[in-house]
């Protein structure tokens, strides 16, 4: 068992926002932001005061919601500079003082759209952002287009992404200098994962979904089914080529911690939680379906519906034991930060987590 360091406690009443679309937890910045739409703008709260609940945000971007407030993946630029509102029909670029430079629509079929906002800042270099906006030859419901631009509002690159369908979401992992390294797509419950090479090329990687970008920009990580199709495994993929390696199994994990008494009855890897917390270590999260009758068998207080672990450099470190009284119930996803640490949160509270080094 691995007993993290708790770093921080963030007290605040927005927590509840973080699954609902109007809030979100950003890890792009200098320091840890939690970002909060409302009716009338997007309120940016840094997340380094002990205890802080009702503290004044670091910067507000005014602008009242077209229909239902809407976060987007990362509205803000790292500077604080600008942010990117989101609305069901469009995305406004707006200054500290609510001034709109720019507008553009959003993209898919009416009702259902692809909406992603990734902000990106190359060393030297203004903030720039990437949208998912309308796929050129009037086909919304065939392929997903990422188009960066600048500040004034113009385009610098686009990637196409090949995939059709609805319910579709889409992710981007930066590299070095904010270039691309991989793109995530999700159509139902389905998992796909492109690499983007020089120029922007777009190749298929796997069918398995991404999970984070390996910070030294080398390459990216993904989570799905083994080769047998019996378990889940991580794996490495290279940025510049089809270099794979398996990281570790899902039995992996859990056989490195046959001291303990088993916490899982069918557990499975998750790409929506967890990534790289170093270069080399990786924070993974095991999921565990409810089953009733199993439970029955078995013990409830041999079953949990999820878990943390850690991983260096292919290695299986164990799981992680958070105190009781910081997760009374299931665990919610990890955010990893890339410089050791990791946010969780619980009811009205944030917390950050560390390791003894």
């Amino acid at each position: 068992m691995i007993r993290p360091r708790l770093l921080l406690v963030y007290r605040t009443k927005h927590t509840r926002l973080l699954r609902s679309g109007a809030g979100v937890i950003d890890r792009t910045g200098s320091v840890p932001r939690l970002l909060i739409r409302t009716e009338k703008g997007l309120a940016v709260h840094d997340m380094t005061a002990e205890g802080a609940r009702s503290a004044e945000p670091a910067a507000f971007f005014p602008g009242r919601a077209r229909g239902r407030a809407i976060i987007g993946a990362g509205p803000v630029a790292p500077d604080l500079s600008h942010a990117v509102l989101v609305d069901e029909d469009s995305y406004r670029l707006v200054t500290r003082d609510g001034t709109l430079l720019w507008e553009r629509p959003d993209t898919g079929p009416a009702g259902n759209p692809v909406r992603y906002v990734r902000w990106a800042q190359p060393s030297g270099a203004e903030p720039r952002v990437w949208l998912a906006v309308p796929p050129g030859g009037g086909r919304p419901n065939e392929a997903i287009d990422l188009a960066l631009y600048s500040v004034a509002g113009d385009e610098l690159d686009r990637l196409t992404l090949p995939v059709g369908g609805r319910q579709r979401s889409v992710d981007l992992v930066l590299g070095p200098e904010a270039r691309p390294l991989a793109a995530g797509v999700r159509v139902a419950a389905r998992a796909m994962t492109f690499r983007v090479g020089p120029g922007g090329a777009v190749s298929h990687a796997a069918d398995r979904a991404l999970l984070d970008g390996d910070p030294s920009g080398s390459g990216f990580v993904t989570v799905g089914l083994s080769d047998g199709g019996d378990t889940t495994d991580v794996r490495w993929h290279s940025a510049r080529g089809d270099d794979t390696a398996t990281v570790v199994t899902c039995a992996g994990l859990l056989a490195s911690e046959r001291d303990t008494e088993p916490v899982h009855i069918a557990p499975n890897l998750t790409g929506h939680s967890g990534g790289h917390l170093s270069d080399d270590l990786l924070l993974l999260e095991m999921e565990d379906a409810y089953d009733e009758i199993e439970t029955e068998l078995f013990g409830a207080e041999r079953w949990r519906p999820s878990s943390h672990w850690l991983v260096r450099s292919g290695r299986a470190l164990g799981m992680i034991a958070y105190p009781e009284q910081s997760h009374l119930d299931d665990l919610t996803p990890a955010v990893p930060f890339g410089d050791g640490t990791w946010l969780t949160h619980g009811r009205d509270v944030l917390y950050r987590w560390g390791l003894d080094r």
